[in-house]
């Protein structure tokens, strides 16, 4: 029999899925009462059911929609209302026991069902006859409506006289429980919400339990130490009391001197949490225990003896603004000799004063001197001479200068320790995301061996870099703050590679990219040069992203080094630049085929070849950038050029002034000679005011350059 609508049980129509399908299924149960049908259909092998507004079906079958509309009592479609929960009404006739399988998708007539109300999480499997009833899908929230409409169908369905069927018993049983997974989750979310604590307690357990099968043991503070061309490290800082009472847990694990483990939180859509654990393995792993003096045991001690072979050693130590760092390579200056209280450049001073009265090197009459200078937005800047700006040239000989960069000689451990505090004082710091006092430079200290006639013997470069702070830090930020942002991505990206050519024997060293590797090209040459890094990292939850980014940066310089996977190989692909995989847009470049621009190419270029995330947007930004700090450092030399020769003028004319003061001056002489002065600086300022609206210009591509870059990657 018919109902209202014209529809009857076991008549096939076509529905439309939410993923755009449109295919049949067959009416098992129709109720007048809230204007819906049940329809049920086959599909990998189960059968599924769902229930539909008449509406939805008129506007998929136009066969059917004149009789739905007449018992709508309408003339035109109106919109469906919003979605309910399965349900399934009393049918008044039998269902049919074999549902044919769904016909091929027919094409859509009408735009006229919603995607919203026809979510497949509505779509419900129905178990056949005796079978166990299907698990439903979890959904997102409890839904009150949903609630009402299964209840007004269950009353639909004991009116329409006659004891529901065992199908529709099942398929109400899966309505109720899938509103208390709603109700659940509901409850958790809300939970999550207004008690965050709960959920780390809960990720602690996790991690508790993780770590139950986990061996811990401390490494040595004296133990062997490994020779190693570069050798990567990772140091572990405890929680601070900040994070501690902000219900921060610990999410690094450091099992061993070697391995170090990051249980990272997840949580799934249905809120279910689980942890992803990564392992990293490097050559020494320092946890929260270990104090700066075991550090430098492991890291920069060995690489003293270097210098005192003529070579040329260096040390990082690189993370997450606020993962310790400067503790690590500073340490505190308030406890004398305490070596206890020493960073790493006190530590490595002392051994060189140590050594440096050995017989064998006593004989080499080695004077010890110690600079101390910062990179800043790509400029340097002397910290041991009131912060005074230096320029970083390359003499006829490639040897790369600081011109008026100051060498202080020291005689003892006090006065190192001295010049140290006054160069950290001067140190630019500045408000990020991850820290209210970040170093936002790259602090270069370094320790230099001269022989009597100042003849360089070695150098040792120990160097406190800038956070590593991701695009997030600095996005939609001034251009002082966004140029920051990118010498610091752009000096570890070339950090990165030059150590890469410095494992790999005849390979190409970017070292113009950045003035970073600029400074330091001689500790990336030669066979006797040595690298250390140390990774920093931060224990905190809400600092496992960056730790994660920190510990592959440097895992990938450790499969770098000679003799490991990617280090090993000779072949110079890393000098082939393919010309068109980088976008060339010059225009009115200021540095056209300038040493700067081509290592900046090959740079790009050696991370794509590698498979590291690249980008041409971003290789534009740090030309631009690296063009708008050329530019500038050449419009400063000329305006104090200008200036000077504006004194001279000016002597000039007052010279000239005089002989106008004479009684018996020749006016015609004084008339030519004023004329040629104000021509000549005429000319002079003119070119200044040339070059400065070229500067300018230059401004503005950086600042349209930017905005297509979005977030910069520090890796």
């Amino acid at each position: 029999t018919m109902d209202k609508f014209g529809l009857k049980v076991g008549t096939q129509v076509d529905i439309k899925r939410s993923d755009g399908r449109v295919h049949r299924a067959v009416i098992s149960g129709i109720n007048e009462q809230t204007e819906t049908a049940t329809v049920e259909w086959f599909e990998n092998e189960e059968t599924k059911g769902k229930e539909l507004d008449v509406r939805h079906i008129a506007a998929l079958n136009p066969d059917l929609a004149s009789a739905i509309n007449r018992g709508l009592g309408e003339r035109e479609y109106r919109p469906a209302p919003q979605p309910v929960a399965v349900v399934a009404p009393a049918p008044k006739p039998k269902v049919p026991t074999a549902i044919p399988k769904p016909a091929p998708p027919v094409q859509q007539l009408q735009d006229y069902s919603n995607d919203d109300y026809d979510d497949d999480e509505d779509s419900e499997p129905i178990p056949r006859r005796g079978a166990a009833p299907a698990k439903a899908k979890p959904a997102a929230g409890p839904s009150a409506g949903a609630q009402g409409s299964a209840q007004g169908s269950a009353q639909g369905g004991a009116q329409g006289g006659g004891k529901a069927s065992k199908c529709v018993q099942e398929v109400q049983k899966m309505a109720a429980q899938r509103e208390a997974r709603r109700q659940k989750q509901y409850d958790k979310r809300e939970d999550a919400r207004v008690n965050p604590v709960s959920q780390g307690t809960e990720f602690s357990e996790m991690i508790e339990n993780f770590l139950e099968n986990v061996q811990i043991t401390h490494i040595s503070p004296n133990g062997p130490v490994k020779e190693n061309r570069i050798s990567v490290c990772v140091r572990k800082r405890p929680l601070n009391s900040k994070e501690r009472n902000g219900g921060e847990i610990d999410v690094v694990t450091i099992p061993d001197g070697e391995v170090t483990l990051v249980h990272e939180p997840k949580t799934k859509v249905d809120l279910t949490k689980y942890l992803e654990n990564h392992n990293f393995r490097f050559d020494y792993s320092f946890d929260e225990t270990v104090e700066n003096l075991t550090v430098y045991h492991y890291t920069a001690k060995p690489l003293v003896r270097t210098i005192f072979d003529q070579g040329m050693a260096t040390c990082f130590a690189y993370g997450q603004t606020g993962s310790g760092k400067t503790h690590t390579m500073g340490g505190s200056y308030t406890g004398g000799r305490d070596q206890s209280t020493m960073g790493i450049y006190a530590l490595a001073a002392a051994d060189v004063f140590r050594l440096n009265q050995l017989p064998e090197n006593r004989a080499q009459n080695l004077s010890i001197n110690v600079s101390f200078f910062e990179i800043y937005g790509g400029k340097v800047f002397d910290l041991l001479n009131g912060q005074k700006r230096l320029r970083v040239l390359e003499d006829a000989k490639n040897i790369v200068q600081i011109v008026g960069l100051s060498e202080k000689g020291v005689g003892s451990l006090n006065d190192v320790i001295a010049l140290l505090e006054t160069g950290q004082s001067l140190r630019a710091s500045g408000s990020t995301a991850a820290n209210q006092n970040s170093s936002r430079s790259h602090a270069i200290f370094q320790i230099i061996l001269r022989q009597p006639k100042k003849q360089l013997f070695g150098k040792f470069s120990l160097i406190d870099l800038a956070g590593n702070e991701r695009g997030a830090d600095t996005a939609n930020s001034d251009r002082q703050t966004r140029m920051e942002g990118a010498e610091i991505n752009k000096s570890l990206l070339a950090l990165k590679e030059c150590i890469r050519a410095l494992g790999r024997k005849g390979a190409h060293t970017p070292f113009r990219a950045s003035k970073l590797t600029q400074v330091l090209r001689d500790s990336f040459i030669g066979a006797n040069a040595r690298t250390c890094m140390i990774a920093m990292i931060s224990p905190g939850k809400s600092s496992c992203e960056h730790t994660l980014n920190t510990l592959r940066y440097a895992d990938r310089v450790k499969e770098l080094e000679p003799g490991k996977r990617g280090g090993a190989s000779t072949d110079g692909d890393d000098d082939d630049v393919d010309a068109g995989s980088l976008e060339e847009q010059d225009g009115d470049d200021v540095i056209p085929g300038s040493l700067v621009k081509q290592d900046l190419r090959r740079l790009h270029q050696s991370l794509r070849v590698h498979g590291e995330p690249d980008s041409n947007e971003i290789f534009q930004f740090h030309k631009a950038v690296a063009q708008v700090v050329e530019l500038e450092e050449r419009i400063v030399d000329e305006h104090r050029s200008a200036l000077q020769f504006d004194r001279d003028m000016l002597a000039e004319e007052e010279r000239l002034l005089e002989e106008a003061d004479h009684v018996d001056y020749n006016v015609e002489t004084y008339a030519k000679r004023l004329d040629e002065i104000l021509a000549t600086k005429i000319d002079k300022l003119q070119q200044l005011r040339a070059n400065v609206a070229q500067f300018r210009k230059q401004l503005q591509q950086e600042e349209q350059v930017s905005k297509a870059v979005g977030k910069l990657r520090y890796i």
